[in-house]
């Protein structure tokens, strides 16, 4: 049981290639803890650089709907996990690696 249980990964601060996951992973779900009007997310599958292969991105009022609460995503990154956060504070990723 406990090799599927996620871990997260809180950011603070607002950054550019933020580095959550080197290798092959899962990203169970996002838990944004702040409303910023002008923020932007994107997470890649990358394992250095945010602007690589995004498979996901929230912006704006994307996010005001989903302060507070786990939004489950549940999606593969062959690479890594790497995110851009412009603008954003307080973002906890809920992530696992990937069986090998």
């Amino acid at each position: 049981m406990m090799e599927n249980a996620g871990k997260p990964f809180y950011l603070a601060s607002a950054g550019d290639n933020q580095v959550i996951s080197t290798g092959p992973a899962i990203l169970l779900g996002i838990l944004f803890g702040a409303d910023v009007g002008s923020a932007v997310v994107e997470i890649s599958d990358s394992k250095t650089d945010g602007d690589e292969d995004i498979k996901f991105r929230f912006a704006g009022s994307t996010l005001a709907s989903s302060i507070g609460m786990m939004t489950g995503i549940n999606a593969t990154f062959k690479k890594g996990i790497t995110v851009d956060l412009t603008n954003q504070t307080h973002v906890t990723l809920v992530w696992r690696p990937m069986a090998s």
